[in-house]
């Protein structure tokens, strides 16, 4: 069946798809390269904590570098660039630093010509 070209397509994920996404962008990264006080320092991901719409992750600094966190940049197992930050959310606890960076997946509605589906 060809749709006509002023038919609009309308694509409404439920939960459960954008869960599995959610749990799937969180899967891709492996580890951060953090710059502290212009050092780069390679940490892998100690935790992974996915809810309500977003994902965290935690890198333990556990050499503990002294100075301000610049920058980290997060990769996947082969090494790409998924993306970069100027900062996160810095916790302390008994065993160090903990780094977290929170990640939110939106999956937003949208229209689609009815012509892009035509073979």
């Amino acid at each position: 069946m060809k749709l006509d070209e002023r038919e609009t397509i309308r694509f409404v994920p439920n939960e459960f798809y954008i869960d599995t996404g959610r749990h799937l962008f969180a899967s891709i990264a492996n580890y951060a390269m953090i710059t502290i006080a212009g050092e780069e320092y390679r940490y892998p991901i100690a935790s992974t904590v996915i809810r309500d719409g977003f994902f965290k992750h935690y890198f333990d600094v556990e050499d503990e570098p002294i100075g301000n966190i610049e920058r980290l940049e997060l990769y996947d197992v082969n090494g790409g660039l998924l993306g970069e930050t100027v900062g996160g959310v810095i916790e302390k606890d008994d065993d160090g630093w903990s780094i977290a960076i929170k990640l939110f997946v939106i999956l937003e509605e949208t229209e689609m010509e009815g012509g892009a589906l035509n073979g």
